[in-house]
């Protein structure tokens, strides 16, 4: 009998985490599955029960924060047990890049049916990521958004963020080391995204994929006020790869280190400073999602 472990966030999204928890519960247990239902309180909880857990299979009931926190508990596992996603958040943007319905009676039937696929993450210092990374004006920008505004205007309001902080030019010296190369650049934001998909644009890194092993890391150029309103169209495309001037490469590694401190941003959320060092881990956490393509 497979069991479960099913981990919400009654704050996450618009708070219909634990309808949604239930009615897979409902699911689950038509079909004669164990489960074990766990509400979380803070983040810390989520990541404890993912790695407590002794169930088959641990669902992720939220948003990209909740799932973060519950692979930061499957990650460190010898062998972790399969990663679910009920998407319950505001973005999504892990749930979209995997193509796991955001309907709830179709996000179910994913779970009840879909097969496991390899699913890469990432280490930063002692944080783990699943989606993207950022520092500078993005970051900062995140930071500066309430969840009260996240639930009342959705993913636009980071980008009504972004341009704010934009028009401040701020900007600070960024050194990047990887295995082969080393980048020194003045720049007003740095991304890194394990997937193709960056705020719910899922075109925004093309050439991305879950499973390829590898960072996808974005340099933006320092921008004048000027160069920053003709920016603005490569953001709300989801284009910003093609900004003139924009700096990418991927990379298994990396290091960032900025001579004034910065706060990054790892999957939605507040997350470790600078210096930071960057690892991919593959082929460790299994997800249950539409096989490539499909």
């Amino acid at each position: 009998m497979l069991s479960y472990t099913i981990i919400y966030n009654p704050a996450s999204g618009h708070a219909k985490g634990p309808t949604a928890a239930e009615q897979l519960k409902a699911k689950l247990e038509d079909r004669q599955r164990q489960v074990t239902m766990a509400p979380t309180k803070s983040a810390d909880d989520a990541r404890n029960f993912a790695y407590q857990a002794q169930s088959d299979i641990v669902v992720a009931v939220g948003g990209d924060g909740t799932i973060n926190q519950v692979v930061a508990g499957l990650a460190p596992r010898k062998q972790p047990p399969t990663l679910a996603i009920l998407p319950e958040g505001t973005v999504n943007n892990l749930a979209k890049v995997l193509h796991i319905p955001l309907l709830l009676p179709l996000a179910i039937k994913n779970i009840l049916e879909a097969k496991p696929q390899p699913l890469d993450i990432a280490q930063v210092n002692d944080r783990y990521m699943v989606s993207t990374l950022t520092l500078g004006v993005l970051a900062n920008a995140a930071l500066s958004v309430t969840q009260k505004e996240k639930r009342h205007f959705g993913p636009i309001i980071y980008l009504l963020k972004g341009f704010k902080v934009l028009a401040q030019h701020q900007h600070w010296i960024l050194h990047l080391n990887s295995a082969h190369n080393h980048w020194e650049k003045d720049t007003q934001f740095l991304l890194v995204s394990m997937t193709n998909s960056v705020g719910g644009f899922t075109n925004a890194v093309p050439d991305a994929a879950v499973d390829d092993g590898h960072l996808h890391v974005f340099i933006a150029p320092k921008l004048t006020w000027w160069r920053s309103l003709l920016a603005i169209p490569y953001f709300i495309t989801g284009n910003f790869q093609k900004l003139p001037g924009m700096t990418y490469f991927a990379t298994e590694q990396l290091t960032i280190e900025a001579p004034k401190t910065l706060q990054s941003r790892v999957d939605g959320d507040p997350s470790t400073k600078t210096p930071l060092k960057l690892t991919v881990i593959a082929d460790h956490i299994q997800v249950l999602a539409p096989p490539v393509g499909k």
